[in-house]
């Protein structure tokens, strides 16, 4: 074997972190927009925050992550009835497959938020962060900090970006010929996809996407022959079968990063479309299929 096939393809390597906050807004904040020239990662932990990205407004709920590309204008704001805790670091990157993250609008998977989770812990080790301000400002070594503590932000943060895009690209789904479809169910399917680790009703897709209810549901069920709900939850499963087949979570983990409403509910469902328990799937599963 030649040295070069020992190479380790690096797809992320995060330069410099430029910035981390981790705070509760007040119910009335509200950010003037900004520009910079890096990346920024913003985490909803609890509530809701209004993210404007180049003109457009949306609103991000508990688990989503959004990401603003450089020289991207963007602000956030508080919801008032239900104001955010976030968490928001800039970074910079050449890395190109960070295209990947552009206009996406995800959630993250419950086992992937353990790198956020060390991100924050590590940051407050390796600096002196202001917990009550969202305003920039040069990041400030302690003197005092945790060995490793800088290295283990950047190693968790491309950690984080590596399995987001694994998660949203593997395993496949369902339907492969979906980009047949109409830019309405195509758009469907792609918050469908963004929600396999979370919940998501018919009503707020369709406030999301401007259409009404019965409109979105109809369209979906002549274009896929089953309801919007029926293709979540075939999404889910499918998922599903790959937690299962790594090995690593337990049935009730597993129910749990999949928002079920608990293990014994997850598991007729699973029932339901598998015709097995995922315990017989588990054993169903070739030694080849379980190291996929």
């Amino acid at each position: 074997m030649s040295k070069l096939e020992n190479i380790i393809s690096n797809l992320i390597n995060i330069d410099e972190i430029m910035s981390i906050h981790y705070f509760e807004l007040k119910s009335d904040f509200s950010f003037l927009s900004e520009i910079h020239d890096y990346w920024e990662l913003v985490y909803i932990n609890s509530g809701s925050a209004i993210i404007t990205a180049d003109g457009n407004e949306s609103v991000h709920n508990l688990g989503e992550i959004i990401f603003h590309k450089p020289h991207e204008k963007h602000a956030i704001a508080s919801l008032p009835a239900n104001p955010p805790t976030v968490f928001i670091i800039t970074f910079k990157t050449d890395s190109k497959i960070m295209s990947f993250f552009e206009g996406r609008r995800m959630n993250v998977p419950t086992p992937l938020r353990k790198y956020i989770a060390e991100m924050i812990s590590d940051g407050k080790e390796a600096y002196y962060l202001a917990d009550d301000s969202p305003y920039e400002l040069p990041l400030k070594r302690r003197e005092d900090g945790l060995l490793g503590s800088e290295q283990l932000i950047k190693l968790n943060l491309e950690m984080l970006l590596l399995k987001l895009i694994r998660s949203n690209t593997i395993p496949k789904l369902p339907n492969p010929d979906y980009k047949n479809f109409d830019s309405l169910t195509n758009n469907i399917i792609e918050i469908l996809k963004n929600n396999v680790y979370g919940k998501i009703s018919v009503e707020a897709i369709a406030k999301q996407l401007g259409f009404s209810r019965t409109h979105i549901a109809s369209v979906f069920k002549k274009n896929c022959n089953k309801t919007i709900t029926e293709y979540l939850g075939e999404l889910k499963i499918s998922e599903a079968k790959y937690l299962i087949r790594k090995q690593a979570y337990t049935v009730a983990q597993i129910s749990d990063f999949l928002c079920f409403d608990n293990p014994q509910y997850f598991c007729r469902v699973f029932k339901k479309h598998t015709k097995m328990t995922p315990k017989n799937f588990l054993n169903s599963v070739s030694y080849e299929e379980k190291q996929q």
